[in-house]
């Protein structure tokens, strides 16, 4: 090579290739500290700054203060999940209040169902409903449990409708028990979804809204049956109070059922493959409700029955909801045998149908009332408010000989009884939402004990050869009424007691990303409620030291 073409060679400075650089993601962290947010930390942070703010939250479910994530989450839920456990539990009403309809309807003449065959009905729907719902219960904090509520639907509108073709009161009595059965666990299980979704100052209205779902069930059944009685009477060969059974069921409910099984998410852990919720949404709903201190579920064990049985909480919800029940006995039954009993003469079938649906319509709107309050305030003045109205109504009616005018007036105020269901069932999910199994079975079994009371005092207190006046059951409620009114107070003092003992998630939790499931906290739960040998594994998170 000739020597000027090695020096051009050397002067030329060597090619360096630099590779194209690397993009490397950094995947989210499998654990995340979430901070938690006590319930007197968030009243307080979102407290109404004037008096008439509480009124205001009765319509404005969307707050400025709340991310316009959390508003679009909220949207979506409340249009499909609360939509459709509301529509449901409208048709539950609606059948509830059908049966006594139907039976000053005709149905008493029809298929020889007198005496005291009504409340013999109604103690075998509880004794259905008892039989299921602990166990039902307890299973909506399962995975799979998303379908459970659906199918249920579905049965339950199969069995409704079986009701338009009995003609004797054996098969009426068969009906009912297999109804309770159906229904037992959807209840609870509802109360439970709720406060799976929802923060401490969103979910009285939320509530509110299932539990006015009941009380137009109510509302609507009359009309129902005043409609059908005048207008479907022998069409298909059915009579009126049956054509108010086909629609509950076959209309309604089961085609409902049907589309539950599309929709409906259950919890936001068991909300994975539910075509109309973003990952993003799910990420946050677990998100929002760990930071307000509710628990993911856990194993589902025999721990469970120990450590909820040594709390106060499932002793005094069931004994509150036990008397709730004996207090609501007349809704349903005083009204319109009352009217009953004088019918035709003075009343005429359509206004006993029709007249006793004002008393829900007093309950939706005094429920409607109290709800926006229950989310910015503590709920033990308002529970007490109402068993003083209740005290003043039974008092009278156990009375009797009073005007006819202060007897309407006491009959519209045992429409309030949806009050005292909507602000118990709220209660029970604050208290115990540190522990998921323990507010299942709370829900579920407290429902239970009052429903196998039920089934006694119907028929004891309420017995339908002693209508109108039913002078013991006015009197027994009465009494519940007034021993409710100081329930309250020992509530107050049970929760200062969890909080001296640090019943709770703590200040922080560690969240697993991809399950959702809290894996450690910062509080550790008081010896007298767990073993001190348990551990992370066998019992619920929420009382496990930091790791």
């Amino acid at each position: 090579m000739s020597k000027e073409k090695s020096d051009q060679l050397a002067a030329e400075p060597p090619v360096v290739h630099i590779p194209e650089p690397t993009v490397v993601s950094i995947p989210e962290p499998p654990v995340v500290h979430i901070p938690v947010q006590g319930d007197d930390e968030l009243l307080r942070e979102n407290a109404p700054t004037h008096w008439y703010d509480s009124f205001v939250r009765m319509v404005n479910w969307y707050p400025k203060h709340i991310s316009k994530d959390e508003r679009r989450l909220l949207i979506k839920v409340d249009f499909v999940l609360l939509s459709y456990v509301c529509i449901s539990y409208f048709c539950k009403a609606l059948e509830k209040s059908n049966i006594t309809n139907a039976y000053v309807s005709g149905m008493k003449e029809d298929i020889d169902f007198g005496g005291n065959d009504l409340s013999y009905a109604k103690s075998l729907y509880s004794a259905g409903y008892i039989v299921s719902m602990c166990l039902g219960t307890m299973f909506v904090t399962r995975d799979w449990a998303r379908l459970m509520l659906p199918v249920l639907e579905i049965t339950w509108g199969v069995l409704s409708a079986c009701e338009s073709a009995v003609t004797n009161s054996s098969q009426m009595f068969a009906l009912r028990f297999l109804i309770g059965f159906a229904e037992g666990p959807i209840f609870p299980s509802v109360l439970y979804i709720i406060g799976s979704w929802y923060n401490r100052d969103e979910r009285y209205r939320r509530i509110m809204a299932f539990s006015v779902s009941s009380s137009l069930g109510g509302m609507f059944s009359g009309y129902l049956q005043s409609a059908a009685y005048g207008h479907l009477q022998g069409v298909g060969g059915h009579t009126g109070w049956q054509w108010g059974f086909i629609i509950d069921g076959a209309v309604i409910a089961i085609p409902l059922g049907v589309i539950g099984i599309f929709i409906f998410p259950g919890t936001p852990q068991q909300a994975k493959n539910v075509w109309w919720l973003k990952k993003s949404d799910i990420q946050l709903a677990v998100d929002r409700t760990i930071r307000n201190g509710v628990a993911t579920p856990t194993k589902l064990n025999w721990s469970i029955v120990k450590r909820t049985l040594l709390r106060w909480h499932v002793h005094f919800f069931a004994t509150f909801w036990v008397l709730l029940n004996i207090v609501a006995l007349p809704d349903g039954t005083g009204f319109p045998l009352w009217l009953k009993s004088q019918s035709p003469e003075r009343f005429s079938v359509a206004q006993v149908n029709n007249y006793p649906t004002i008393a829900s319509a007093v309950g939706v709107v005094a429920q409607f009332l109290i709800a926006g309050f229950a989310d910015s305030y503590p709920v033990y003045p308002f529970l007490s408010l109402c068993q003083v109205l209740f005290i003043i109504s039974y008092s009278s009616l156990a009375a009797w000989d009073i005007p006819d005018g202060w007897r309407w007036v006491c009959f519209l105020i045992v429409g309030f009884d949806g009050v005292n269901q909507m602000l118990v069932s709220g209660w029970i999910n604050d208290v115990t939402k540190a522990d998921a199994e323990e507010r299942a079975f709370v829900l579920g079994y407290s429902d239970a004990v009052s429903q196998a009371i039920n089934i006694w005092t119907n028929i004891v207190f309420f017995p339908t050869e002693d209508a109108p006046k039913f002078h013991l059951g006015y009197i027994i409620s009465t009494v519940g009424a007034i021993l409710m009114l100081f329930l309250p107070i020992l509530g107050y003092f049970g929760e200062r007691w969890d909080k001296k003992h640090n019943y709770g998630l703590g200040s922080e939790v560690l969240v697993e990303r991809s399950t959702g499931k809290i894996e450690a906290t910062t509080s550790i739960a008081p010896s007298s409620a767990l073993d001190p040998s348990s551990s992370l594994e066998h019992e619920p998170p929420a009382y496990s030291a930091t790791q």
